[in-house]
């Protein structure tokens, strides 16, 4: 069965979006993990030195230290940049990657200035450089090729200096068992890397669709709502509308009062003009009413050529107010110009008394604006009139 053009559809986003919305997502988290990870960096340090300091030259450690230091704080204030500038992926990847691969470089710069001393403390380091590269896993998992970069030249110059350690076979299995355990990181890393960047997706395609479907929900409560021809309250929300207020009149007592208004001689608008024109009056006729009513007031398509305007808060003699100006506004110009269609309203008031039902209050405005057709039309008249 074809369906209008005017239902609302629900439609996923493009998986090509999704993945970019994710990368972006991963690179910004990603960011903001590697400056809190660097902060703690100078932990590192501290236990490289107190495995080293009887056993190394102090100043190859402080050469080290002094180095790394370097690279360290000049990592923070571009991540520092990163951030306060957006840490856009297309924009700073350049400038991260930099500080992923020195943090690498200077982490593989140990091999070079603090092994090779003792084969005890070689493994030491080797297993300080495996925690590094393990602790820095899950931080680059949502920007893994940072990872790959960080962790390939943290490998690449230690093995580097592990195998230009002369005289000492050790070594060799110090870089064989470090290169094993990098390998097995990576491997496993790029996996988890893939499954999280589908996690970040589907959080952000799910929540995409959340906010379709809310918005097609309000959409069909609108038009559930809505009387289709002419924009206003449809019967059923008037019926909504009218038990909210006669319940919260019995509960606070607080005045409130509707006007029944039908437009007089409409039969004449579709017999000489057609329906079409009919429908463009009421449309018309809706627009001038919205127009002289003030805020807080509702109007409501009762049927044909009939409203209702429910006035919340508002007293008889507001209402008959309020019924005169609308009389008056509709009066005063034509609905349309092309055909000229000018028509006049008759108008019922009635307020709310105690233990009356929204439906003996829709029934006094009824009697009071059928009283005002009989009347002559194009005036105002109210229950209350006709009771004295």
């Amino acid at each position: 069965m074809p369906t209008s053009t005017q239902e609302p559809t629900i439609r996923s986003a493009a998986p090509e979006a999704l993945a970019t919305v994710a990368l972006e997502t991963g690179f910004s988290q990603w960011v903001f993990a590697l400056r809190r990870t660097l902060f703690t960096t100078p932990v590192g340090w501290l236990l490289a030195m107190w495995f080293c300091w009887d056993r190394v030259p102090h100043q190859l450690i402080f050469i080290w230290l002094g180095v790394f230091s370097i690279v360290w704080a000049g990592g923070l204030w571009v991540l520092q940049g990163v951030i306060r500038d957006g840490h856009r992926l297309g924009r700073h990847r350049t400038r991260v990657l930099w500080v992923a691969g020195l943090d690498g470089f200077s982490w593989g710069l140990a091999a070079w200035f603090l092994m090779g001393h003792d084969p005890i403390l070689d493994a030491t380091l080797t297993a300080l450089l495996c925690g590094v590269s393990a602790v820095n896993a899950p931080v680059y998992v949502t920007f893994i090729q940072a990872y790959y970069l960080q962790a390939g030249l943290m490998w690449l110059i230690a093995v580097a200096g592990l195998l230009g350690i002369a005289g000492n076979s050790h070594a060799i299995d110090c870089a064989v068992g470090y290169s094993v355990f990098l390998g097995l990181t990576i491997y496993y890393m790029r996996a988890i890397a893939q499954r999280v960047l589908e996690g970040i997706g589907l959080q952000f395609a799910n929540a995409s669709l959340a906010e379709q479907l809310r918005v097609a929900l309000l959409v069909v409560r609108h038009d559930a709502a809505t009387d289709a021809l002419t924009g206003q309250g449809n019967r059923r929300a008037l019926d909504e509308l009218l038990t909210e207020q006669v319940d919260l009149a019995g509960k606070t007592g607080q005045a409130f009062s509707v006007l029944m208004l039908d437009i007089d001689f409409f039969k004449n608008i579709n017999d000489t003009y057609g329906h079409m024109i009919g429908d463009d009056a009421l449309r018309a006729f809706a627009q001038r009413v919205r127009e002289h009513l003030r805020l807080g007031d509702v109007c409501a398509r009762f049927g044909g050529e009939e409203f209702v305007v429910v006035l919340p808060g508002t007293t008889l003699q507001t209402a008959l107010e309020v019924a005169e100006r609308l009389r008056i506004g509709v009066a005063q110009s034509p609905l349309l110009t092309t055909p000229l269609v000018a028509v006049t309203v008759s108008i019922g008031a009635a307020a709310l008394i105690p233990d009356q039902t929204a439906e003996d209050l829709l029934n006094a405005a009824d009697a009071a604006v059928y009283a005002a057709k009989r009347g002559g039309r194009n005036q105002v008249r109210s229950i209350a009139a006709l009771l004295t």
